[in-house]
């Protein structure tokens, strides 16, 4: 009999923890990240909790983060522009640390290559590029990164 008892109050605290967490004003853009730059390329959707970053022959974007990380898990879903784009991580201190993620050759007809680099204090040439099988301008796609002291993975 207790079973069903300690299953109904699970079941409750689940009930009231996501009713709390869906009312968590926390999950706004603008509580978590800045503008960077580009401000007139930033729309703000579904009511602050996506923003869409546009691309074209004037400017882009770009956001930071409020909070300072040394490591973690990111992960980022896009659709990318028809044409060459770049995302990266990158650091606001005078080291130049940074992550880059760089899409290239969208041109009609050709492949779209992902290039990675990671920069430490400011010295790269750690590209490596990716021949990506499915087309990143299409449909959204995740892309995951997991960075720790040991690995970029």
């Amino acid at each position: 009999m207790a079973f069903p008892v300690l299953g109904f109050f699970v079941f409750l605290l689940l009930l009231v923890g996501g009713t709390i967490a869906s009312n968590n004003d926390d999950s706004a853009f603008d509580k978590n990240y800045e503008i960077t730059w580009g401000n007139d390329h930033v729309l703000s959707l579904d009511q602050g909790r996506e923003i869409q970053l546009s691309l074209d022959s004037h400017s882009g974007s770009g956001f930071g983060s409020y909070l300072k990380y040394s490591s973690g898990f990111f992960h980022m879903r896009m659709k990318i522009p028809g044409n060459n784009s770049t995302a990266g991580l990158t650091s606001k201190t005078s080291r130049h640390d940074e992550l880059d993620f760089e899409f290239l050759g969208n041109a009609e007809g050709e492949a779209i290559t992902l290039q990675t680099n990671v920069f430490v204090n400011g010295v790269g040439g750690r590209e490596q590029r990716i021949h990506l099988w499915f087309d990143p301008t299409s449909h959204f796609h995740d892309y995951k990164l997991l960075w720790n002291p040991h690995q970029i993975v």
